[in-house]
């Protein structure tokens, strides 16, 4: 069923791109990034893996991830967020940013693995990041 979701999505987003925006509308390569997680409606903290799947204006990055609990590592979840490229936002106001990380920020939208279909919002910053 997930497997068929991120192939259906993929699909979706793959025709509904003209190609008038493609200077707009990128979709990325493969790429890894480690996250940390907050989930504000437990209080905990996460920890994860993500991919930017596609950039719109060089600046805001739509993910996929998948998180694995802290405190309960059985309740796996994965889900779509969107977010901003902290470093890329730096450099467009003329400032600099410091260190080799490529960190990102936003919010996305995750669902247990488990089996029920409880949707669970998460604020996310990406602290690791590598290109293939």
């Amino acid at each position: 069923m997930l497997k068929n979701l991120i192939v259906a999505l993929f699909a979706v987003l793959a025709m509904s791109v003209p190609s008038m925006a493609a200077d707009l509308f990128t979709l990325n390569g493969l790429n890894v990034q480690g996250d940390v997680f907050y989930l504000p409606s437990s209080g905990n903290f996460a920890v994860g893996v993500g991919t930017t799947i596609a950039t719109i204006g060089d600046v805001v990055e739509i993910r996929g991830v998948f998180v694995d609990p802290l405190p309960d590592s059985n309740d796996n979840k994965a889900g779509l967020g969107i977010g901003v490229n902290l470093v890329k936002v730096l450099n467009m106001v003329g400032g600099t940013w410091l260190g080799n990380v490529n960190a990102s920020v936003g919010v996305t939208a995750l669902t247990n693995l488990s089996g029920d279909a409880h949707i669970q919002p998460a604020i996310y910053f990406t602290a690791i990041s590598k290109q293939f």
